[in-house]
């Protein structure tokens, strides 16, 4: 009998983090543990213990047509301190969207009849595959809230965000042997690379009780194949959108350039020759584009082929040909 093969599933994906980060039962001890270890790196009190925790937390609406949010992990410390733990693939106004988030949080663990002093600490975590700012490579890039005239003095310490920049991170910790002395760094590299490798994998659980924990939660998330499917398809669709954005810009480049075109038959020879130029231009980054989607295309082959993904379905949500595959 043929041995099934294990497909692994990338824990930042936000449909697998919340898969494995349920609720405190489950996988109270990994997010404790992960928790501390961000909340030390960044100079914060760790906390003690999880009193509430649940994956895919629904935001209250307090009126008809309010806009609504979902979470990807919320957890309540005993000490009062609420968290919001996002895995983040989109750039757009993702300070914005945190602060909705967070402000949200805030009003609906804020109890009536309590005065502000009494306002439960928030703190919004983003785990993100790109950079908040380029002109920065910190692993961690926090956002608090300041005096304008005075930069240094926080105005408040209700609310604060922290990006982890996974981009930082893969810069310069390659290997498991790089991270070891660090605990924040070793969960990012067992989030990151280490469940890819048995070996690793097992020798990270062996490590401390959360990664055992996460370990335990991430092998049942992995055989459960409603998961499984929800993942290929969001997978397939986050393709297929990065597809389509290209096609679009692909598309208005021709008609710019058909529209140049003809401004440059009626403005004359030479101002023709300048839009030809131009033309020349764009059609060069044209082919450059479609050579960077071929590259991205090729670079996902790879990926899925390296967690099990069978060739056919790789071919089928890249386009590329099964021989090609093969060859990677």
């Amino acid at each position: 009998m043929e041995k099934k093969k294990i497909v692994r599933l990338s824990p930042l994906n936000n449909l697998v983090f919340s898969c494995i980060f349920q609720s405190e039962e489950k996988s109270g001890q990994a997010m404790l543990e992960f928790l501390n270890a961000i909340l030390v790196h960044v100079g914060e009190e760790p906390i003690e213990e999880i009193i509430s925790m649940m994956s895919e937390y629904p935001l209250i609406s307090e009126s008809v047509g309010q806009k609504y949010g979902r979470l990807d992990v919320r957890v309540r410390a005993k000490s009062g301190r609420i968290f919001d733990i996002e895995v983040q693939i989109e750039k757009d106004y993702v300070n914005e969207r945190s602060f909705f988030y967070g402000g949200k949080l805030a009003t609906n663990e804020f109890e009536s009849g309590l005065t502000y002093d009494k306002m439960p600490p928030v703190r919004v975590i983003n785990i993100v595959d790109f950079y908040i700012r380029e002109d920065h490579d910190n692993v961690v890039e926090p956002v608090i809230m300041v005096y304008e005239n005075d930069r240094k003095e926080q105005a408040t310490d209700v609310f604060k965000m922290y990006h982890i920049q996974m981009p930082a991170f893969r810069k310069n910790h390659k290997t498991l042997a790089s991270v070891k002395d660090d605990l924040f760094l070793t969960w990012l590299y067992l989030l990151d690379r280490g469940y890819k490798n048995k070996e690793e994998m097992e020798e990270l659980a062996a490590m401390t009780e959360g990664m055992l924990n996460f370990a335990k939660q991430y092998n049942i998330a992995i055989n459960d194949p409603l998961l499984v499917r929800r993942y290929q398809m969001d997978q397939d669709a986050k393709r297929e959108e990065a597809f389509r954005m290209s096609l679009a810009e692909t598309r208005a480049e021709k008609r710019g350039e058909k529209r140049g075109e003809k401004r440059g038959e009626k403005r004359g020879e030479k101002r023709g020759e300048k839009r030809g130029e131009k033309r020349g231009e764009k059609r060069g980054f044209k082919r450059g584009k479609e050579d960077g989607l071929r590259n991205a295309h090729l670079e996902d082959a790879r990926r899925m082929k390296a967690d099990g993904m069978d060739p056919v379905l790789i071919s089928k949500y890249t386009g590329l040909p099964e021989s090609e595959i093969q060859n990677l």
